[in-house]
């Protein structure tokens, strides 16, 4: 699972959960999200409030047939129309509030990561 979580507290959060679930978090730049993604990365974490250009960073995971059926779980601020917007448009596969994020994370990161999942 590669973490693009600019918070490091909140990410610390993701990681921990994400650990008890059975998951191996790696935190992830922006820059190098498509280099970090390997055979066995079963899930993207994307902030969508962060600096830095991560609508194009989506649109190249997604459009590289190597990396484009990884999912991409993105979380922004509920308020933030503009932000939202665009990460269905780089083509994010779930896009959840910040709230909802930490109020649901196990089940989100479950059900986000099983898509990719055939072994289970």
């Amino acid at each position: 699972m590669l973490l693009a979580i600019p918070d490091l507290m909140f990410g610390v959060r993701v990681a921990e959960t994400a650990r008890a679930l059975g998951f191996t978090p790696v935190d992830a730049a922006l820059a190098g999200l498509q280099e970090a993604v390997d055979d066995h990365v079963r899930l993207i974490i994307v902030d969508t409030g962060q600096p830095g250009d991560w609508q194009t960073a989506i649109t190249t995971l997604k459009g590289d047939p190597r990396t484009a059926g990884v999912p991409i779980l993105a979380y922004g601020a509920h308020v933030d129309v503009t932000a939202s917007r665009a990460a269905v448009a780089a083509g994010v596969d779930r896009l959840v509030t910040r709230g909802k994020l930490m109020a649901e994370l196990p089940q989100l990161l479950q059900a986000t990561a099983s898509k990719t999942d055939t072994n289970s």
